[in-house]
């Protein structure tokens, strides 16, 4: 099929061929066909994200600012408080439903790949947009679902690319949510100076590599301007002339080649790029003897070939790494080691779970409601932003929780008096809180490549859900090499049997916990955040903390597990 972009790519054709007995890929050199999915240790809750909110923000409270070093009973006093509004929140008072359907944030995630499931070569697929109104939360549920887009293409800003998807889409898609092949390069910056970006039109890579925050970025261009011997079958057009940089590489040291997008002079880009290779410190006109002094490359992707309008797949940035590693051997009888990003790498996909995490987080906050201190509803909220734009419990409102009847006359006068210091602290001094989120219970991941996006979401993390499109490169009634969790005709399905399929499970914890069941099938919040206080006035009412049973576990960041252990482990002096 056609391709929205030359930058785009796939691994696709229609010509199978039977390998040699022991064939080994170069593109395979650092073992991705024999990665193994992360298994979980706990059970991620379905509950809406936003169900979960004041939960989670009461247990962060227990931060290890909170000192236990003076005045135990005191702060044992504080942190039983806030255990208690943790429980008091919308995550236990609830009743059973038939349906949820308040709005919320999910605690599921989607991402998706763009030509295929987008995209069609220039047009757009139409169902894209209605199933993207379903996930901004225009559905029967009216839950609000994450998303991002993960695409082996580039070539172009992320802006660029999020503009197009919103005009698009009819609606809002950011640079933020845009993961294009070349994009984790930026954890690049900082760790090289001066680069060597190759592939592209012009200076379009290299505008997007000095927007990632690279100082000094050169093209192949330069140096071809620089010296034509490099060369000297090439010579530049009036065009290329404009996009060149004047520099003296005989005294400049390149520090990484990044291979952004597809090259479009193979003959002069690969001689370039392994006379950097075989360069001393990555000078040009130099030659190592042992050919391990020159700079580290990175290509943005490894896809093979790509599709055209020509009836035959093209070769891609994967074929040119074949290329340069055979002329890299051929030299030095050494194998050429080289680190790759875009979907199925590893580095990509750690890389996708970093920016999704920090999605979610935003979509979750613009979601909260949320009151400044200075709002005269603040004191029924619990938490509140200062004139900073800091998240701040709200210390008045957690003071004066009203404490049971079982607690003793003794208690009662101590809990006065740290209402009494409660209320001499200014709201501005309270502690600082981060929410930290837990993993999305699930990430479905939609393309339509088997090769690529289904091995990307198949390799790495069992809660990631591949889902396989028949709008691209798949051709329907061929067995995929790396089969899908879920085979559906549009992107459109692909949503519509997510959101489904997550009100079932998000359904089924809703009325486990709902309260007109019976305790024993309520989540067991007691043993999470059980202190000394707690344990002696429930004694053996409580189960133990290990008999949790599976559906009632739920993840709980390590940092916070630990500083709940600290309390739990306090004793209480008398």
């Amino acid at each position: 099929m056609s391709r929205d972009s030359p930058d785009t790519v796939s691994n696709t054709s229609s010509v199978t061929v039977e390998k040699s007995p022991g064939f080994q890929s170069y593109l395979n050199n650092d073992g991705i066909d024999e990665l193994q999915p992360t298994l979980r240790k706990h059970r991620v809750s379905s509950l809406s994200l936003s169900d979960l909110n004041q939960w989670q923000t009461g247990l962060t409270k227990l931060s290890s600012t909170t000192s236990l070093n003076k005045s135990s009973s005191q702060n044992l006093r504080k942190v039983d408080s806030l255990a208690k509004l943790s429980r008091n929140s919308s995550i236990i008072k609830r009743k059973k439903k038939a349906i949820v359907d308040h709005v919320r944030v999910a605690s599921y995630a989607f991402c998706f790949d763009i030509d295929g499931v987008i995209l069609r070569g220039p047009d757009t697929i139409p169902q894209a947009v209605k199933a993207l109104k379903l996930l901004n939360g225009e559905n029967k549920y009216n839950i609000k679902v994450p998303y991002l887009f993960v695409t082996n293409g580039g070539g172009k800003p992320e802006s660029a690319r999020s503009e197009d998807l919103s005009r698009r889409l009819d609606c809002t898609i950011t640079p933020d949510q845009i993961i294009q092949g070349h994009t984790p390069m930026k954890d690049l910056v900082g760790v090289y100076e001066t680069v060597l970006v190759v592939g592209g039109v012009g200076n379009v890579c290299r505008n997007v590599a000095e927007s990632y925050g690279f100082k000094n970025v050169y093209t192949p261009l330069d140096v071809m301007k620089w010296n034509p011997a490099v060369s000297p079958y090439h010579d530049l057009t009036e065009d290329e002339l404009k996009c060149c940089k004047d520099a003296d590489f005989s005294k400049i040291s390149i520090d990484a080649i990044l291979v952004f997008a597809d090259s479009r002079n193979w003959a002069a880009d690969q001689q370039i790029i392994l006379e950097l290779l075989l360069s001393k410190k990555g000078v040009m006109s130099t030659e190592s003897k042992t050919f391990d002094e020159g700079p580290s490359i990175y290509f943005a992707h490894s896809d093979f070939i790509w599709a055209t309008n020509y009836k035959l797949s093209r070769y891609g940035m994967g074929a040119l790494q074949v290329s340069i590693a055979a002329l890299y051997r051929e030299h030095t009888g050494k194998e050429l080691k080289v680190n790759r990003f875009g979907k199925p790498q590893k580095g990509t996909f750690q890389f996708a779970n970093k920016i999704l995490t920090k999605w979610r987080k935003g979509v979750l906050d613009e979601h909260l409601k949320k009151l400044s201190i200075n709002d005269p509803n603040a004191e029924d909220a619990d938490i509140l932003i200062n004139e900073r734009g800091e998240e701040i419990i709200n210390q008045q409102k957690l003071e004066s929780y009203n404490y049971s009847e079982s607690e003793s006359e003794d208690d009662d006068l101590e809990l006065k008096d740290l209402k009494k210091q409660a209320k001499k602290l200014a709201v501005e001094k309270s502690e600082s809180i981060t929410l930290e989120l837990p993993p999305a219970s699930t990430v479905y991941f939609v393309g339509d490549t088997p090769e690529s996006d289904i091995r990307f979401a198949n390799s790495h993390d069992v809660s990631w859900h591949s889902i396989l499109v028949k709008t691209g490169v798949y051709q329907e009634g061929t067995v995929p090499k790396y089969k899908p969790k879920k085979l559906v005709d549009t992107v459109l399905d692909a949503v519509e049997y997510a959101i489904e399929r997550e009100h079932e499970k998000e359904l089924l914890e809703w009325n486990e916990t709902a309260d007109d069941l019976d305790d024993d099938a309520k989540l067991n919040f007691n043993d999470l955040v059980m202190t000394p206080s707690d344990r002696s006035r429930e004694g053996s009412k409580v189960r133990p903390s290990n008999s949790i049973l599976e559906h009632e576990a739920v993840e709980v960041p390590v940092v916070l597990s630990e500083e709940i252990k600290k309390v739990k482990d306090v004793g209480i002096s008398k």
